[in-house]
Formats: C-alpha cells, sequence, structure tokens
C-alpha cells in the first residue's frame, strides 16, 4: 500500500488545483516567458525571455514544461507548473524505493511523506521554477551512488545520467554536489574501492556530451553575454562574490539554518524527537547511514559559503533529513518509553495548533460574509494592505464551499483527536500528516488563489493588449515578468527620448522618472490594481498623444512631465 498511498498524497499536495491561480510573483512568469518565447519559436538551445533576456538557468525544465504546453495546446500556468510538480511526486516515490531497500519499509514510508509534507518541499513543487527538477535528478543521484557503493547496483549509468540532467536543470552545481558528498564520504569511510566500480571516464563521456554539449552551443549562440549571465555571474560570481556584481539574498553564514528549521515545518519537531531517540537509543554509525549524515552536512555546509542564500537552495539535503528523521522515529515505536513524554508534549502543542487552526478558519469565513471589515483590519495589523483580497477569499470560499467546510473540520478533529489520544508515534504522525495535507488543501483551492487573483497583472495584460490592437507596445524601467507572460508578445525597451512607439507600459514609478520630453507626450490610458500586498506596484499603460494611425510624429515638446493621478483600483481578473 506505500506507492499508492504516495501517490495519492502527492496528486492531492501537488495536482490539485496546480493552474488554479494565476502567475503573479516574480519567479514563476520569469521562468514561463522562457517556456513562452521556446514554444513560440525563439528556438531551443537559447531563447530568450521576453525576447530581450538571456535565461539565468540551463533549460532541461523549461524544455519539458514546452512539450506539455505543445500537448496542452498552449503555454498556461498549469503547464509551466506540471514538471515541478511532477518530479515532486516522482522524487517521494524514489525516496521510498531507495531508503526501503538500503533500510526499512516502515522508515521509507515515513521519509517518503515527511518530504512530500515539508513546507519548502511544499512551495518547491507547485512553483515553474527550476528547484524541484534539480532536487529529483540530484535525489537519484545521491541515492545511486550509495546504491553502487553498497553494492545493490551496478547501474553507472543511471547515476551519470542523473548528473548529467541536474547539470542541464541549474548548472554545475549539479555535478558538484554530487561528487563532493561522494568525495567526502569515501575518503571519511575510507572506501577507495568504490572509486573503481564508477567508471569515472564513462561518466565524464556522458556528463560532458549531454551537459557540456548543451552549454557549447549556447556560448556559439550567445558568445560573452552568456558566458557572463550564466557561467560567471550565476556560477562563480555567486561563490566568490563579485564587486561589480549583486545577486541579492544576501544574508549571514548562519541564515540557511534557521531557513532549513523553518522549511521542514511540520516536521521539526519531529526532528527534535527524533534526535532525543538517537541520544537514547543510538543506531550504529554503518557506512549508509554515515553516507546520510555526510550528505546532510556537506549540503548545508557548502549553500552556507556563498552570499547569496536561499532556502530553497537546501531542497538538495531533504532526502536525506527526512530519511534519518525517519529511521529514528521508526525505532521509537519499538522504544517508546525513551521518547513518552516529550512526545506527550509534541502531541498536545500540535493538537492545539489544529484545532486553532480548524477553528480560525471557521471564524474566518464567518467575518468574511458578515464583517469583511474585520478581515481587512486584521490583514492589515500583518501588513497586507489590500482593499480587494477579502472580497476575492469571499468569491472563492463560494466556489468551494464543501471544501471551506470538510476541510476546516478534519483539523478541528485530528487537533482534538491529539489532545485526547494517548500519544504513539504512529498516530502522532499520521495525525499530523494529515491534519497538514487538510490544510495544505485548504491554502491551494482557497487562499491562493484569491491572492493571486488579486495581485496577478493577466487582466491588466490583456486589456492592454486589447487596447494596443496591434500597435508596438515598448517597455519603460525594469522588466515585469508576469506582464511580459500574459501579454502575449516580446518586449521592446524604450531606449531613447524621441521614442516612435505608440503605447509604453511600466510601474507608477519608474513613469515618473521618464525623460520629461518623453512623459510629456504619453498619457495614462489603463492602470492595473496592486502586484504587492503593501498595496503598491501599480503598472500603468501610457498612449502617445495626439496619435494618428500613418500620421508623422510631431516635434517633441520639452515641458514638465504631467503628473500622474491617483490610481484607481481595478479587479486584476
Amino acid at each position: 500500500m506505500a506507492i499508492p498511498i504516495i501517490l495519492a498524497v502527492g496528486i492531492l499536495l501537488f495536482i490539485v488545483n496546480l493552474g488554479g491561480a494565476p502567475l503573479y510573483t516574480k519567479g514563476e512568469p520569469r521562468e514561463a516567458v522562457t517556456v513562452f518565447d521556446i514554444v513560440h519559436g525563439g528556438g531551443i538551445i537559447l531563447p530568450l525571455r521576453a525576447g530581450v533576456e538571456i535565461p539565468s538557468k540551463p533549460l532541461l525544465m523549461h524544455w519539458l514544461a514546452a512539450i506539455v504546453s505543445l500537448i496542452a495546446g498552449g503555454v498556461s500556468a498549469w503547464t509551466v507548473r506540471l514538471p515541478s510538480a511532477t518530479f515532486a511526486i516522482a522524487a517521494m516515490i524514489v525516496t521510498y524505493l531507495y531508503v526501503r531497500r538500503m533500510f526499512e519499509a516502515r522508515g521509507a514510508l515515513f521519509a517518503a511523506i515527511m518530504l512530500g509534507t515539508a513546507f519548502q518541499y511544499l512551495q518547491a513543487g507547485t512553483g515553474s521554477r527550476v528547484d524541484m527538477t534539480l532536487t529529483f535528478f540530484m535525489t537519484v543521484a545521491f541515492f545511486e551512488f550509495l546504491a553502487i557503493a553498497e553494492g545493490l547496483s551496478n547501474r553507472t549509468t543511471l547515476l551519470y545520467l542523473a548528473i548529467a540532467f541536474a547539470v542541464l536543470t541549474k548548472g554545475p552545481v549539479g555535478a558538484a554536489l554530487p561528487a563532493l558528498v561522494a568525495g567526502v564520504w569515501i575518503l571519511l569511510a575510507r572506501r577507495w574501492s568504490v572509486v573503481r566500480r564508477l567508471s569515472l571516464i564513462r561518466g565524464m563521456i556522458i556528463v560532458g556530451v549531454i551537459g557540456g554539449g548543451w552549454y557549447i552551443a549556447a556560448i556559439l549562440s550567445g558568445g560573452v553575454a552568456f558566458i557572463h549571465k550564466q557561467l560567471l555571474s550565476e556560477n562563480i560570481y555567486r561563490l566568490i562574490g563579485h564587486a561589480g556584481v549583486n545577486h541579492g539574498h544576501a544574508h549571514p553564514f548562519y541564515y540557511e539554518e534557521g531557513a532549513l528549521l523553518a522549511g521542514f515545518l511540520p516536521w521539526t519537531p519531529l526532528a527534535l524527537i527524533a534526535a532525543i531517540q538517537a541520544l537514547r537509543y543510538p543506531r550504529r554509525i554503518d557506512p549508509r547511514l554515515g553516507y546520510l549524515i555526510t550528505w546532510f552536512l556537506v549540503v548545508l555546509i557548502f549553500y552556507n559559503l556563498p552570499q547569496s542564500k536561499r532556502g530553497v537552495y537546501l531542497l538538495a539535503l531533504y532526502p536525506a533529513l527526512a530519511t534519518m528523521v525517519a529511521l529514528y522515529l521508526s525505532d521509537a515505536i519499538s522504544h517508546r518509553e525513551g521518547i513518552a513524554r516529550p512526545l506527550r508534549w509534541l502531541a498536545r502543542g500540535a493538537g492545539v495548533f489544529f484545532a486553532a487552526a480548524g477553528i480560525g478558519a471557521f471564524i474566518g469565513l464567518a467575518l468574511l460574509f458578515d464583517a469583511p471589515s474585520a478581515i481587512l483590519w486584521l490583514l492589515m495589523q500583518c501588513g497586507i494592505l489590500l482593499d480587494q483580497l477579502p472580497a476575492a477569499l469571499r468569491d472563492m470560499a463560494r466556489q468551494r464551499e464543501f471544501f471551506c467546510t470538510i476541510l476546516p473540520l478534519i483539523a478541528l478533529a485530528l487537533g482534538i483527536y491529539l489532545l485526547r489520544a494517548r500519544p504513539r508515534i504512529e498516530n502522532v504522525f499520521c495525525a499530523m500528516a494529515i491534519a497538514f495535507l487538510a490544510i495544505v488543501l485548504a491554502v491551494n483551492l482557497v487562499v491562493e488563489p484569491a491572492v493571486a487573483n488579486t495581485l496577478t497583472l493577466k487582466g491588466f495584460a490583456a486589456a492592454a493588449m486589447r487596447i494596443a490592437n496591434g500597435d508596438p507596445v515598448g517597455y519603460w524601467g525594469s522588466l515585469d515578468y508576469d506582464f511580459a507572460f500574459y501579454s502575449g508578445r516580446n518586449i521592446q525597451f524604450v531606449t531613447k527620448p524621441d521614442t516612435q512607439i505608440v503605447y509604453i507600459v511600466a510601474s507608477e514609478d519608474d513613469a515618473k522618472l521618464m525623460w520629461p520630453a518623453t512623459r510629456a507626450r504619453y498619457a495614462a490610458v489603463l492602470r492595473s490594481g496592486p502586484t504587492d500586498f503593501d498595496n503598491t506596484g501599480q503598472m500603468v499603460l501610457l498612449k502617445r498623444v495626439g496619435f494618428v494611425p500613418g500620421a508623422q510624429l510631431p516635434p517633441p515638446a520639452i515641458s514638465a512631465p504631467a503628473p500622474l493621478q491617483p490610481h484607481t483600483m481595478h479587479p486584476a481578473t
């Protein structure tokens, strides 16, 4: 029953309502515009984002999303997210199969469920980003190396194909991390004989032809710009830093540890229980368990070194962490007395949390329909200043009435169960998994679509294209990938004051910084709703004043820029 259970959980977590929310963040549409360019004839070696930018990552995920889009008949939020969702479920199954073979079946099931329901893994598995595709292939590579080293497999071709596809997903790190973990483990375990079984020459050929072949083709296509963007800026400069390159996400050395504690929720408290179990009933650190520890620590330390840090970078260590926690939780079923007291406190705490979540959901629903101003006030206390969000939540709740009733009830019932029942590790684990699954479904079905519909530029882009009616549309300021994706056309930047472009799109803040001569000749004809939670980030469509199709542009009048009027709130879709 394990694989059917994993499949069912994976489908509920990653497939249900996958395309229900439009793209609205910066990261997802940034990858989606590359997929759009591939599908619409921009090439497969080095397509450009919105026709103007070299992609910052290799293209395996984009190729797969493009294939799905071609089969589906068009590029959409669903088609660009499907590769991540599919690989998220596949990595859960792969983790189960390897852990069952190398350790035990019960711990393998625990590990797969914990992996799929970890917060950071959930986030990556439902977004059109490259991180989950990378995680899948690196999971195969990490586990397959251990299987080869332990004499359980001789599939070196599978190992190197996984590494090659990881390189094609996010660059040299796809080969560097598996090689680094393997090298450290061989050194610490003194398993020099493993090197002879790895067929290194074959591996270098496979990785070089598949991964390196694309890089050579991309260099020939993109030249120096590609080398600087993908090889230097996205890899070397992120690791060693560079005075002229600002990557953002700069954090102190210890940032990744905090991100890991948050990203592994809701299982972080159970990881503490597993640590207590490990101290009181330690396992012998054999080569297999030692490899998991090495895998976890090497990846964690590696991502502590660059100045640019993000929690999603640590996804490569999540299978190892989930497996170690799962094995010690499985041991706790046979040695219950060692963790009885901390488990009881954990069960009570989890019970309070899930019961409060269920009750809070019902209170929130009542306020949405009877006192939306109270919901707006509560959102404002959290720094969310979106006037339209309560109405969007109410509309989505009306469409999903059944789920708005049953899912909070499930969380409430399981919270009461954890508060009243005699805690056993397997019961606590199952109750937490099901209750958290109910919360995730509620977010995916109601909350996320409402937020996305409030912040997306999908409706604004469609209206802008109708107004433009085929006339050229230029872009002033920084590129907004959400608008670029939903506009369905490549973007041309405004680079000179005497531009002949009929329509210009810009953020309201950027529009105020236009050249006075240019700004004086354009008037706002359409404004979007906000794109940020603080009710800012509105976009504006500007039209050249007095433009008549076929007429010649009059000389520019040099005058002060016309002030932008206060924006009017418009529904995003």
